[in-house]
């Protein structure tokens, strides 16, 4: 199947190597979660609270391990299997998903506890990201990084449609007991694809040295600093995600007390963003062929942080879903091209260095 599938798109001929398809897989469902959660924990916190604030907060609760310990994750991953790792985070999301399922269904869930559950995730996606991304290039080599890119972006952006959508479903109809339920058996299967990942992928994270993680964090630091093209992608990254990607926790505010509508609508908007990314997958893969990725990834951005602006000014439902259309076509060619550019200009010993 999957060799038929290459004759008509040579990214997928990587899904016939078993590490690379069980890690693919284990993404896929990870993106699904991903976007459900932010939706279903963001309107969770708007009916808790009443405060666009306090959802705000979570997500700084999420993001702050990022932030804080990204950069010193991704260099702890060179010392650690990464493999053990990425289980080791999935088995936090299962937990701290299940407990809030358990929580709502006793109908004593409350604010604190979902800050502190998301505290507890945003530490294991930290390293989560890092280890996975990383892993990539030694499971299809550094010439294929980019078709990998590619062909994970597929379910990535697939599920940016299909997650917010059963989001939105699962509120309106079953409220917040049938979503974090769902999370909750997402990760459990998430769990038995990943641990079928070989022992090789055990001596991937493992890298003999004297340096220590403090060392080869600023070592990551000074090699970033003396490539041009890394320290521009890093510096955009941290523009983006400081500025442009922000929305996306507040959307639940934007539809319950800008637009006026419920959580069935929210799933509507959310998914929108989904169905730019598709289109936008096989936009980026073709402009990729022909233009440089470094440009691509800057209109991508620009794309991204204009239309995230005229939306966040919108009043209107369709105008709204339309430049979260926009968004999604921006955030995938940002996506792609920051993963590709900083993995195929590093070099294999500082790939996990700079990847944080």
């Amino acid at each position: 199947m999957f060799v038929r599938l290459g004759s008509r798109w040579k990214a997928a001929r990587l899904l016939s190597i078993p590490d690379f398809r069980n890690l693919w897989i284990s993404s896929s469902i990870w993106w699904q979660t991903r976007w459900m959660d932010e939706l279903i924990v963001g309107w969770v916190v708007l009916e808790l609270t009443d405060s666009a604030g306090m959802v705000a907060l979570v997500s700084f609760c999420r993001m702050a391990p990022f932030m804080l310990f990204g950069p010193f994750f991704s260099t702890v991953v060179r010392y650690v299997s990464y493999r053990w790792l990425i289980v080791n985070a999935q088995f936090i999301n299962c937990f701290v998903n299940g407990l809030f399922w358990v929580l709502a269904l006793l109908g004593h869930l409350a604010f604190w506890h979902v800050v502190l559950g998301s505290v507890l995730i945003g530490l294991g996606s930290a390293y989560d990201w890092s280890c996975r991304r990383a892993l990539i290039p030694d499971l299809v080599g550094k010439d294929r990084t980019t078709d990998a890119m590619v062909l994970e972006t597929v379910p990535q952006n697939i599920s940016r449609l299909i997650g917010p959508l059963m989001s939105g479903i699962l509120l309106e109809f079953t409220g917040t007991k049938g979503g974090f339920l769902a999370l909750f058996l997402l990760q459990v299967v998430q769990i038995v694809v990943i641990v079928r990942l070989s022992a090789a992928t055990d001596r991937k994270g493992r890298k003999k040295g004297r340096l220590g993680p403090l060392k080869d964090l600023l070592l990551g630091y000074r090699y970033s600093r003396r490539h041009p093209r890394i320290s521009g992608v890093l510096m955009i990254t941290f523009i983006m995600n400081a500025f442009a990607f922000s929305y996306q926790v507040l959307l639940p505010v934007f539809v319950r007390d800008v637009l006026f509508l419920g959580p069935l609508e929210l799933g509507i908007l959310g998914a929108g963003t989904g169905v730019g990314s598709i289109l936008g997958i096989a936009l980026i893969d073709r402009l990729g062929q022909h233009y440089r990725d470094g440009l691509v990834f800057t209109i991508s951005s620009l794309v991204n942080a204009l239309a995230t602006l005229i939306f966040a000014l919108s009043t209107s439902f369709p105008l709204s879903l339309m430049m979260l259309i926009l968004v999604g076509v921006g955030q995938t060619g940002f996506g792609i091209m920051q993963s590709s550019i900083v993995l195929r200009t590093s070099s294999d010993a500082m790939r996990p260095r700079v990847m944080g």
